[in-house]
């Protein structure tokens, strides 16, 4: 876990008005990355990964609108990258697997 950085997160909000008075609700936590962490192509596979499934329950024109706001922060990978991500974030879920099997037997 990183610790002291800037952390991107992206919710899906609503505001409304009740007696009067300006609230907000949050209607959907989509994903967030640390900044720092941008530039590593599998945890941005995995943020947009997260992203999509998430987005996956808005209507359509609603989906497009908010995944075009996300593009403008963090770019969508092509699809090398998208496919070498992929293969990293596999690898990534089978030590952390192996790591936890370690740790249930001491």
């Amino acid at each position: 876990m990183l610790r002291g950085c800037e952390r991107l997160q992206f919710s899906v909000i609503e505001s409304y008005r009740e007696n009067g008075k300006v609230k907000h609700r949050t209607l959907a936590y989509l994903a967030s990355l640390p900044e720092d962490c941008i530039k590593f192509s599998w945890r941005v596979v995995r943020f947009w990964d997260t992203c999509d499934e998430k987005l996956e329950r808005f209507p359509k024109n609603e989906r497009l609108r908010l995944i075009a706001r996300i593009e403008a922060e963090i770019p969508r990978p092509d699809e090398e990258t998208y496919a070498d991500g992929r293969k990293m974030n596999s690898l990534i879920s089978k030590v952390e697997l192996a790591m936890t099997q370690i740790k249930n037997l001491t």
